[in-house]
């Protein structure tokens, strides 16, 4: 038992907590040093705010595990949980203070209370404070990581320090192996919500699609032979075989590819390949060359701009969830901090895990490692593929087939075939042995063969003599099973068939396109826009509504005598993206107030911006598609209703909207402000006024780019209070000479 006890003596009171990222390798800012100056990079991280950084000697010596945090609120609240943490582990509070650097009042404030109830700082995202992965409402991850049965997913589970290891990956063919194998595609710019974690599509001002500056794949074993062998090294090292369902692949090809600034809802391995480029982590910036390999937590990362880079570069990222063990040693409490090498005790732990683990793959030949590894990326776990791959004799396509007919996944376990008839098979086999008298034995030959399957056709053509050797069968049923077999003459036609399986196919995958929690958008997977379209969807019936003068208690009764449920707000907005209203109690704070109240689903998501040039044109954009495709999966579901601002639909912008719904195949009612309606048929005229809003506001632009739009300036609430108001009439009335 004491082998598995955690090392409280490392804990003393004179050891130090720690090294920071950032002091660990020379980056922090205000900070001097007198070693020589390797690197010079400029970066951009953030759209016109442009760093220099100079990387020493220190920064390319330097590698092992550090801490860090996107801001003090992060460490704040990291210390926190880490106080829980630590006491589950059996530390005392002088113990736990001096690991984290704290007083023990800060540890006796916090080391007793759970993870909920630990309050959040300022500054941390509330989707940090739940439990990692998805939840029971399917808000949560989109990466590539697998939840498996000993995965660990509570709040503290977030947190994680940065693992640095310097060309753990010293292959140079690396890199052309996998930009010349990988079919690279353009990867969409998102953003999260902030409460729950959720994504949405960033958009440019037109309503298309914005881009990130680099291009992802797909990583496939085999891609790269090399790749593979540092793949089964990672594996083996840490442990994450079967907690990854996929590997990604990230090529900018040169200074100007980047990625936006971001957090993964798991842990990630990250390998750096080709030219060096810059790594940040919570706006450290760590200079990452050629095979070096990077593994850290949720805490913020991207790619800046550098525009001195002219070679490319190529990350490959492993997601994972950590296991408890790993989760143990995710702060580092039972590592040496000084040396950065594993305690015996920890040394013990990870024997003892992976030691049957390791006793069977010796049961595999080497030329099955390749094979053991692809179906490991595909997501089954490491036992299941072993068995799987040793019934198929090694063949890794005929193993996956065995293991999906099994149902077999990485939470379950694959069973090794059995004999049908194993010599002294327990106590049933025995019996049915016993059963037969020594001279009345069948042969061995008959109690091996198995029996040999039929079809359908094949099986009610039997049944059919069967019954009709015993005359039981009426005429009735004569009549039904010949009906049942002319079917199964009928399909026999192959071309039917395919027909039939094609239709079949596409249903499914229609019905994994529209797997959406609710939360975020839609379209912001890939698979949705593929399959997704308007007219591709199930007719549906969408209510239109306006609210123009109406009182607050009357616009409800109105979308109460239809049940609605979910109400999208598609009112244009200005060139600033804002929407004024005229009543307070319809801007869009107050509406999602007022819908929350009522238990009804509330989004704004405008349609007609100034920016995107009106609703004819922003209609027929990306954004403009893809709330039309989300406003037909809401109504699928419940019954929904997109909001204008006028309460007669033929003075306001949402009849753009309900035309292009109807002319895909949807209905939609148009509903008065005393709870009648009118349905939309398809064909109408547009009036002159949104016709030519396209060429107005084009115009409108231009004037305002110039400085001739000759609006009225918007004054601040500072400047229109009563002091400032004061302070003007208090001056000296200007007297201009006419002469």
């Amino acid at each position: 038992a004491k082998d598995f006890q955690l090392p409280l003596a490392i804990f003393g009171p004179d050891m130090p907590p720690l090294q920071r990222l950032d002091e660990a390798f020379g980056v922090r800012p205000g900070t001097q040093s007198n070693r020589r100056v390797l690197r010079t990079y400029k970066w951009i991280q953030f759209k016109g705010h442009e760093e220099v950084t100079e990387f020493d000697e220190q920064h390319f010596a330097a590698e092992g595990i550090f801490s860090q945090n996107s801001s003090q609120g992060h460490k704040e609240y990291q210390d926190r949980l880490r106080t829980i943490h630590l006491r589950k582990e059996g530390l005392d509070k002088a113990q736990i203070a001096a690991a984290l650097g704290r007083s023990e009042r800060f540890v006796a404030k916090w080391w007793q209370k759970e993870n909920k109830e630990i309050p959040r700082p300022w500054g941390v995202h509330e989707y940090l404070t739940k439990d990692m992965g998805r939840n029971s409402n399917g808000v949560g991850a989109t990466n590539g990581a697998t939840m498996v049965e000993d995965s660990v997913q509570d709040t503290a589970t977030w947190w994680r320090d940065v693992e640095v290891k310097r060309k753990f990956a010293d292959d140079p063919v690396i890199y052309e192996e996998i930009l010349q194998n990988t079919e690279w595609k353009a990867s969409n710019a998102r953003t999260r919500d902030f409460a729950t974690g959720a994504y949405h599509l960033k958009y440019d001002q037109r309503g298309n699609i914005r881009w990130e500056g680099h291009q992802n794949g797909k990583y496939q074993p085999g891609l790269s032979p090399a790749t593979d062998k540092i793949l089964q090294k990672l594996f083996a090292e840490y442990g994450i075989a079967d907690r990854t369902s996929g590997i990604i692949t990230n090529w900018y090809p040169d200074g100007q590819g980047n990625l936006g600034s971001h957090r993964h809802d798991c842990w990630t391995a990250l390998f750096s390949f080709g030219h060096e480029r810059i790594l940040t982590i919570d706006n450290t910036p760590l200079l990452m060359q050629d095979g070096d390999l990077c593994i850290f937590g949720t805490q913020r990362h991207g790619v800046p701009i550098m525009p001195e880079i002219t070679e490319g570069r190529i990350t490959l990222v492993v997601f994972f969830y950590p296991n408890d063990m790993q989760k143990k040693g995710m702060w580092q409490t039972i590592t040496d901090p000084e040396t950065m090498t594993t305690s015996p005790a920890f040394g013990r732990m990870l024997h003892d895990q992976h030691l049957n683990l390791q006793n069977e793959k010796e049961l595999l030949t080497p030329q099955f490692e390749k094979e053991l590894l692809a179906l490991q990326v595909l997501g089954f776990s490491s036992s299941d593929a072993m068995v799987a791959l040793r019934s198929a004799q090694g063949d890794v396509d005929r193993a996956a087939e065995l293991l999906l007919l099994s149902g077999a996944a990485p939470e379950m376990t694959l069973e090794a075939p059995k004999e049908r008839n194993p010599p002294f098979g327990g106590r049933f086999q025995r019996r049915r042995v016993g059963a037969v008298s020594p001279g009345h034995g069948t042969s061995s030959a008959s109690t091996d063969v198995p029996p040999t399957e039929e079809d359908d056709e094949q099986l009610a053509r039997r049944l059919q003599e069967e019954v009709e050797a015993s005359g039981a069968m009426s005429d009735a049923e004569v009549a039904a099973l010949a009906m049942q077999l002319d079917e199964l003459d009928g399909f026999a036609d192959p071309s039917l068939l395919a027909a039939q399986f094609q239709e079949y196919d596409e249903k499914f995958t229609m019905d994994d396109a529209e797997k959406w929690n609710g939360h975020g958008d839609l379209m912001h997977s890939p698979f949705s826009r593929e399959h997704l379209s308007l007219e591709k969807m199930d007719p549906v019936t969408l209510y239109s509504v306006g609210h123009g003068d109406m009182l607050e208690k009357d616009f409800w009764e109105m979308l109460q005598c239809h049940s609605i449920r979910v109400l999208y707000d598609i009112r244009p907005t200005d060139y600033r993206g804002e929407f004024h209203s005229r009543h307070q109690r319809f801007s869009i704070a107050s509406l999602r107030g007022q819908c929350r109240a009522r238990g009804v689903f509330f989004k704004s998501m405008p349609i007609g911006r100034e920016s995107a040039y009106g609703t004819l044109a922003h209609v027929r954009s990306d954004e403009g598609r893809h709330t039309l495709v989300e406003l037909a999966w809401q109504a699928k579901r419940k019954r929904t209703a997109f909001l204008g601002s006028e309460e007669l639909w033929k003075d306001d912008n949402r009849q753009v909207i309900a035309e292009e719904l109807v002319k895909a195949g949807h209905e939609v009612q148009h509903v008065r402000s005393d709870g009648s309606t009118e349905k939309h048929l398809p064909g109408i005229q547009y009036p002159d006024w949104l016709l030519r809003e396209e060429d107005r506001l084009k115009l409108l632009e231009k004037k305002r780019q110039a400085g001739e739009a000759g609006e009225k300036v918007h004054k601040s609430r500072l400047e229109r209070s009563s002091e400032a108001v004061a302070a003007r009439l208090a001056r000296p009335t200007d007297e201009l000479d006419a002469m």
